[in-house]
């Protein structure tokens, strides 16, 4: 249940979400997400609201008081993100068959249409993006004084909001500040950083902020003491600096394919047993991540067709599930997992070629830092499983690749002259 302290943050943040001007309707979104533990929720009548969920209602409700304009004009990635969730929804309600599997799934369907919804409807120009990067770098800030604190002392001081802790590993804090897990504070911020970057290439006024949010989330990842979200970072870090050759970016997939198939041929085990001997911090579970992958190839038979109901069954400790692309087929067998690997190969790609259009170098930057984000979502999808905050910042990043996919060649003349100053 949804502690006082909470319910009083949410009530405010809702507020907010009615009277603050259009343009800043994403900021309670924002606060909640960095800002408010995602364990807390009210229970009606069997339905859980979360402070995210209460805060999509008040933005149905304040479009329906004001009478603004809540649709947009929905795009190819728009559909293929909705025939993904579709798709997935109805899937796993025919393996359950059940209430609770039509409840389940509604809040999901609320979690995602609903922030996938609110993002598409208020970042529909060039200045929506630069709102939205600064609030995410001046949170970045904050909330990294409060990670410091927890760092130093061990003491998490979001308890007051919800059940989180500060675990400790190989004698090192695990830092989590608001999130449900360490893993999930350093892939947030970890996959920002890429965003950031682009931001403070198109946006210089404000470049000193996206420059020390970059900085702070570096700080926040390793305070975490987690190797997914340390990897992750490793990846969009040496991805990032590839700018002036992503035009061989095709090339350089299809190299590490046969990298890899060149490696699951000679190597005694098979391929993803590499993930099996990372250990960037010490004490890390990369072998169960390894498993969980072999024993879900062996169990295909079993959950291709309408996922399974669980998982303890594959081996020890096998019921979490901490892999991404494992979930969505054990959820929704091996159409919802196909259409989801489609997904995020189209975000990549529709970013990626984006970025190499002739328009001021800023706008390619910043596509550019989306697509790497999105490789950086990729990369940490081998390692966890999303749940919590995260999730919002996922279909954020969705919603920035269909507005970029929304961009074409007329759409650069309109950008206003303070960020169109650097061109190629």
């Amino acid at each position: 249940m949804i502690n006082q302290s909470t319910l009083i943050i949410t009530v405010l943040l809702a507020c907010l979400t009615i009277i603050l001007p259009r343009r800043h309707i994403l900021l309670p979104i924002i606060l909640a997400g960095c800002f408010v533990p995602a364990d807390q929720r009210m229970i009606v009548f069997d339905l859980d609201f979360t402070p995210l969920r209460i805060l999509i209602l008040a933005s149905f409700l304040r479009i329906l008081l004001r009478g603004e304009n809540g649709w947009f004009k929905r795009n190819r990635f728009d559909n293929f993100l909705f025939l993904w969730m579709v798709c997935g929804a109805l899937i796993y309600i025919l393996q359950w068959r059940s209430l609770g599997a039509i409840i389940y799934e509604c809040g999901i369907t609320v979690d995602v249409l609903g922030l996938y919804w609110l993002f598409r409807m208020a970042l529909s120009r060039w200045e929506d993006i630069e709102l939205l990067g600064r609030s995410f770098a001046a949170c970045a800030m904050i909330l990294a004084v409060f990670v410091a604190y927890e760092l130093a002392t061990g003491s998490n001081p979001f308890t007051l909001l919800g059940r989180v802790t500060t675990w400790v590993r190989e004698g090192r804090y695990r830092c989590q500040a608001s999130f449900p897990h360490s893993i999930m504070l350093g892939l947030f911020w970890a996959t920002l950083v890429p965003v950031f970057v682009g931001c403070a290439k198109m946006f210089r006024q404000y470049q000193w902020l996206y420059l020390a949010a970059v900085i702070v989330s570096v700080f926040m990842v390793m305070a975490t003491a987690s190797s997914t979200p340390l990897m992750t970072l490793l990846g969009v870090v040496c991805v990032m600096p590839m700018f002036p050759y992503r035009r061989y970016g095709r090339q350089a997939a299809w190299l590490l394919l046969g990298v890899l198939v060149g490696l699951h041929l000679v190597m005694k085990a098979p391929v993803w047993h590499l993930i099996a001997r990372l250990d960037v911090v010490g004490g890390s579970t990369g072998w169960h991540r390894y498993n969980l992958i072999d024993q879900a190839i062996k169990h295909f038979p079993e959950w291709a067709v309408l996922g399974t109901r669980g998982t303890g069954h594959w081996g020890y400790m096998l019921v979490d599930v901490t892999n991404q692309f494992v979930l969505e087929g054990v959820r929704g067998g091996i159409l919802t997992l196909a259409l989801f690997c489609l997904l995020m190969f189209s975000a990549v790609r529709i970013t990626g070629r984006y970025s190499l259009r002739s328009m001021p170098r800023g706008q390619q930057w910043l596509a550019w830092g989306v697509c790497v984000s999105v490789i950086g979502h990729c990369i940490s999808f081998f390692g966890v499983s999303y749940f919590g905050q995260i999730r919002m910042l996922l279909y954020l990043t969705f919603a920035l690749v269909a507005f970029v996919y929304d961009m074409n060649p007329a759409a650069v003349m309109r950008v206003p002259n303070k960020l169109n100053a650097h061109h190629e």
